[in-house]
């Protein structure tokens, strides 16, 4: 009797232990697609291809896409040969050693391709699972000779801005002449060689002038063209002009000092004082005095005050003064503003 109890325990611990942690059918784990990548483009450089594209952030049931890894590139030929549709590069998704990145934006050349030749392209995205997503939108691209290089690249550096110049090329560069007008893309980067992987212009420029506006006054720019003989997508580009640089100059001076007040004494003492400028530049400001009306004004502060106040010790009693206040801004040309109203002072 006593035998048959201890198994009966045994046999009800079992079935409790063996129902804890379960709650209905096993979960079966969810293996989403990443969504394709987008903004596909191809452009013709150096009798090769450039594509580019735009990483996805999702899955295709519209989950956040978090474990990307990969990149795969695949290719046909269907010009003057046809070849099949197949896997010729991967690139990682981070880091990645056969590829550009700028923010969100991959850029990667396929090097192997005939002059001649045209080219149909698609990118599929790999997760870290080994799943493959669907295909891009499809690009092609044709392989020509390329145009000669854009000569004598110009850059003015202006408020803000940079304004470019060149003269046109006329021919490729195996001698043939061009029976076109070309365009032009405009790459940028900020430091020397390296340039974003998209042009600056959205779409090639018709002249030989180019306005880069909107920029960062004293931060300097590298700056490359290329001519464009496609006039519809993919670019065809030629060769790359030589490289020049400018940065953007700071030409507006701060406004100049209001409410300029002076007071004397005690003694052989003037104490000015004036209201705050604005600007969010600005550096401090310089107080000029004159003693006598046909003299030009001598500047009394070396460096630009930080504060709307100073104090001049180095009067005469008896002595008539004219003081003057100019705001100065940080820029590298250090703006000066047009001299504030002038008060006279004598001093007792």
């Amino acid at each position: 009797m006593r035998i048959r109890q201890v198994i009966v325990v045994v046999s009800l611990g079992f079935l409790v232990l063996s129902g804890c942690g379960r709650s209905g059918q096993p979960v079966v784990p969810i293996l989403a697609e990443p969504s394709p990548p987008t903004d596909l483009t191809a452009l013709v450089r150096s009798r090769a291809v450039v594509l580019a594209w735009t990483r996805p952030t999702t899955n295709v049931d519209g989950t956040a896409l978090k474990y990307l890894a990969t990149f795969q590139i695949s290719r046909q030929q269907t010009a003057p040969q046809t070849s099949v549709h197949s896997v010729i590069a991967t690139v990682k998704a981070e880091k990645p050693e056969n590829a550009i990145v700028s923010g969100a934006r991959f850029a990667f050349t396929d090097s192997h391709v005939v002059v001649g030749g045209k080219y149909a392209y698609s990118i599929e995205a790999v997760s870290r699972r080994g799943i493959v997503g669907p295909p891009s939108a499809e690009t092609t691209a044709l392989v020509t000779v390329e145009i000669e290089a854009p000569s004598s690249l110009r850059a003015e550096a202006g408020e803000r801005a940079i304004r470019l110049s060149w003269v046109a090329p006329t021919r490729r560069v195996d001698a043939s002449p061009l029976a076109m007008i070309p365009r032009y893309n405009i790459y940028r980067g900020t430091s020397p060689g390296r340039y974003d992987p998209s042009p600056i212009n959205r779409e090639p420029v018709r002249s030989t002038r180019f306005q880069d506006a909107n920029l960062m006054n004293d931060q300097t720019y590298y700056y490359s063209v290329m001519a464009v003989e496609s006039q519809e997508p993919p670019w065809q580009e030629g060769l790359s002009s030589s490289e020049v640089s400018a940065a953007p100059v700071d030409l507006t001076p701060p406004a100049p000092p209001r409410g300029v007040r002076a007071v004397t004494g005690p003694g052989a003492v003037v104490s000015l004082s004036w209201e705050l400028n604005r600007e969010l530049d600005l550096l401090g400001y310089l107080v000029y005095r004159s003693d006598a009306a046909e003299r030009l004004p001598q500047r009394l502060t070396e460096a630009p005050l930080k504060s709307p106040l100073l104090t001049d010790r180095s009067v005469r009693s008896g002595g008539r003064y004219t003081y003057t206040v100019t705001a100065v801004d940080a820029s590298r040309r250090r703006n000066e503003s047009v001299a504030s109203a002038a008060i006279e002072v004598r001093v007792p």
